[in-house]
């Protein structure tokens, strides 16, 4: 599949370049799991807590742990406090609810009865792909804290051109989007959340615009690839973690 060789505004050439990924695990001490993760300038801090008893008794399910989502830094329900584009659903809550479907489905929740994980999600800088880094973050974070999940879900923002101009498969599909080519009055979004075991399959998804049916097929299958680029990523960062943790056990 051929991609256009164009420079990007932060300096990328293609449009299926992703920007530099970076990851600090455990971050903080009280979590049961932490990451900070970013793609590009975005930056996101995802801490994890539980599973363990829920504080409120009426949100005990006997089959499953319950996934509890905050995005704890808004400070009102309006989604621009995110500094996403406008479309993005309505309300932050419409956001901590697209998060929560899509980590229900890969999560053993049924080896959790009566149990809540709660998760809390802190933008420290937006820059674009808001959305998909938050998820990634959360994912590693899950990892952190050794939650069984019965796969990865690997989440892809994809640019489309809304006037169907060139870029990856001639759609204009430009991947890890950056704010400055959010901002751009003739694109839609697509948020594509993909099976990091079943590939080509989609977990969940969100639009921003329009597009034609082809664009969201290409995306589909654009994300599958970059998909294991963070997989990748991810397993280097936690490999990492694991040795720095065994050299502080057994150093003297």
């Amino acid at each position: 599949m051929a991609t256009l060789k164009q420079h990007r505004p932060d300096g990328r050439i293609g449009g299926g370049t992703l920007r530099p990924l970076s990851a600090e695990l455990s971050c903080l001490n009280r979590a049961d799991g932490s990451a900070k993760f970013s793609s590009g300038f975005t930056q996101v801090l995802a801490a994890v807590y539980g599973p363990a008893a829920p504080r409120n008794p009426s949100r005990e399910r006997s089959g499953d742990a319950s996934l509890s989502i905050v995005f704890k830094h808004a400070t009102s329900t309006d989604v621009s406090d995110l500094g996403l584009p406008p479309g993005y659903g309505s309300s932050v809550r419409e956001l901590e609810r697209f998060v929560g479907d899509s980590l229900a489905v890969c999560v053993a929740v049924a080896e959790y009865p009566r149990t809540v994980i709660e998760i809390v999600i802190q933008v420290i800088n937006a820059d674009g792909s808001l959305v998909g880094t938050a998820l990634n973050a959360t994912v590693l974070a899950l990892m952190d804290a050794g939650v069984l999940m019965n796969s990865l879900p690997v989440t892809t923002t994809c640019l489309v051109s809304s006037n169907n101009g060139t870029g990856n498969n001639d759609l204009g599909i430009l991947f890890d989007p950056s704010a400055e080519e959010e901002a751009k009055d003739d694109v839609a979004v697509i948020v594509l959340v993909t099976d990091s075991v079943k590939e080509g399959n989609v977990l969940g998804s969100m639009t921003c615009g329009a597009f034609q049916l082809s664009s969201i097929l290409a995306s589909a299958e654009g994300a599958s690839r970059a998909s294991k680029a963070v997989v990748a990523f991810w397993r280097i960062a936690m490999e990492q973690k694991v040795t720095r943790e065994a050299n502080t056990l057994w150093s003297t």
